[in-house]
């Protein structure tokens, strides 16, 4: 399929079927560039001096805003 015929039937999509295709794309590529298996060490990491308190990161969050 050219490229160009697909970014127009996506374009046609109502948006949440947008953002469940872009949404499906962002996974294939943190599969294909390994960002998955990172996010997922990351999050069964049970070790505590590797997490931050709650509190925390919502302040850094809201000061990067």
């Amino acid at each position: 399929m050219d490229i160009s015929i697909l970014e127009n039937e996506l374009k046609a999509l109502p948006a949440d079927q947008q953002d469940r295709v872009a949404g499906f794309l962002t996974s294939l590529r943190m599969k294909r560039d390994g960002l998955i298996s990172e996010i997922t060490d990351r999050l069964d990491n049970d070790d505590s001096e590797n997490w931050e308190e709650w509190e925390k990161v919502k302040t850094t969050l809201a000061n990067d805003n």
